[in-house]
């Protein structure tokens, strides 16, 4: 199943569950009611199934369209810096870019990177986050807010203590070097309220290069912050 969900595309893989739902069904009743279904009718009920109960199927149009309303970045509370990262991988490359915003939303500065990658993208996020806390320890930050769109990353974060692996490892690693001496919080935001960051991966793979910058960030991310200010 996990090969077949990384091959399909979405309505694929959607027919291909729901014969797997309906092979086991017809199993269950050969085994508790000795009744056998031909294949064309396990066939006829998975058609019937997708088409009558499409309001939930995801790969459809819903009914009742939902008002669309896409959110923008949020600025933290008055004192507090906060730090929006993102990574991508692409081939044996990574990139990650991270920005720096005060509680009005002015630009302090960031961070577009572009390096070689032989771990996969949660390393790479971790990677950016270890960048973003390099940054604070350097401008001594007393108030941070990390933001990133990647849920398994914040999911770790916010339990570090129990989490044994190697990943999890690292992660304390990071948190015993800044905990001390800052207030910091981890927050999971949606991609539209990171679009700052994505753009900064974007920008460094375009360029195949790394900068560190101030308020005189690239002029590709320029319209993304103009929005993020006005909301």
């Amino acid at each position: 199943i996990e090969d077949a969900a990384r091959s399909l595309d979405k309505k694929a893989l959607s027919d291909f569950v729901s014969v797997l739902w309906n092979i086991w069904n017809s199993r269950n009743n050969k085994v508790f009611r000795n009744i056998e279904d031909e294949a064309r009718v396990i066939c006829d009920r998975v058609a019937v199934l997708n088409r009558d109960f499409r309001i939930f199927n995801f790969v459809e149009n819903t009914m009742i369209p939902k008002p669309v309303g896409e959110k923008g970045w949020q600025k933290p509370r008055t004192g507090v810096v906060k730090i929006n990262f993102d990574a991508a991988v692409e081939g044996r490359r990574m990139s990650f870019g991270l920005v720096k915003r005060d509680h009005e939303g002015f630009v302090l500065g960031g961070h577009a990177v572009v390096m070689e990658n032989h771990a996969g993208a949660e390393w790479a996020e971790l990677q950016a986050l270890a960048e973003s806390v390099e940054l604070a320890l350097e401008k001594r930050w007393l108030k941070l807010e990390l933001e990133s769109d990647c849920t398994n990353l914040v999911n770790r974060l916010k339990k570090a203590r129990a989490d044994f692996s190697t990943y999890g490892f690292r992660i304390r690693q990071l948190l015993n070097s800044f905990e001390l001496c800052f207030t910091f919080n981890f927050v999971w935001t949606p991609r539209c309220c990171n679009k700052t960051a994505d753009q900064l991966c974007i920008w460094a793979f375009k360029n195949n290069c790394s900068k560190a910058f101030d308020i005189d960030y690239p002029i590709e991310i320029h319209n993304v912050i103009l929005k993020d200010a006005i909301n």
